[in-house]
């Protein structure tokens, strides 16, 4: 019985690390797609929302990830 828990509580850790990847990639894709339509809503001609605000999505991305890593790892 102890051996099943065991697999039971790495899947859960398995699936915890596996979302905090998919909310990187969505806020990151986010932010792009953000820009995109920022620049469209300016008339710029040149894509300056889309690069700064794609980074900042980027950023933030990164450091949501390492916020969550962190916190998870400060319970076990």
């Amino acid at each position: 019985m102890d051996k099943n828990q065991d697999k039971g509580n790495q899947l859960r850790r398995f699936a915890k690390f596996t979302t905090i990847g998919i909310q990187m990639m969505a806020i990151i894709v986010g932010g792009y797609y953000l820009g995109i339509y920022l620049d469209e809503q300016s008339g710029n001609q040149e894509p300056f929302y889309q690069k700064w605000v794609g980074m900042g999505a980027v950023f933030l991305g990164i450091g949501s990830v390492l916020w969550q890593v962190i916190k998870e790892s400060n319970k076990s």
